[in-house]
């Protein structure tokens, strides 16, 4: 979790209406999103940055794959996935807390969830090794991460609409 010396959290979700909210308070990470631009939402792991913020929310925003991330860490999460959940009509649990890295669920369309909802791409050394390697001082080294291929398949597919 982002935290000055103070121990102020240092991103937070905003809830306005139709509309969601999310933004780092130095001003960076910004973005705002109505549900209708939303087709997916899960949550991701990464390795933990300098900024420890490693447990993602992502919207994907098309059906190429475009997508936006906030860390679950922040304050008003709780206030983001009620307002997800009666958005989208679906009641929404984040699961990943405490996974390792580069772990990926999908939490809606329901024809999709659970899947894994991204790939990363990185070396196998890297991937076996990512925490040890952190712990001996070893950097960050990131990995190319994208929406999988399979969920972009269904994103495209068209969704029977449901009242459930």
């Amino acid at each position: 979790m982002r935290v000055c010396a103070n121990g102020i959290v240092m991103a937070e979700f905003i809830v306005s209406g139709s509309r969601l909210a999310y933004g780092e308070r130095d001003g960076g990470g910004a973005w705002e999103i109505s549900a209708d631009r939303i087709v997916c939402v899960g949550e991701a792991t990464t390795e933990s940055p300098e900024n420890g913020e490693d447990w993602l929310l992502c919207v994907v925003t098309d059906v190429h794959g475009s997508w936006l991330e906030a860390s679950l860490y922040a304050e008003g999460r709780n206030d983001a996935l009620q307002w997800l959940s009666s958005a989208l009509g679906r009641s929404f649990e984040v699961k990943l807390a405490h996974a390792p890295p580069f772990r990926s669920r999908v939490m809606w369309p329901a024809s999709l969830e659970e899947q894994p909802m991204f790939d990363y791409q990185m070396s196998v050394v890297r991937r076996v090794f990512s925490r040890g390697l952190r712990r001996l001082g070893f950097p960050s080294k990131g990995a190319v991460q994208t929406v999988r291929r399979s969920v972009l398949e269904g994103l495209r597919r068209p969704r029977l609409v449901s009242n459930m």
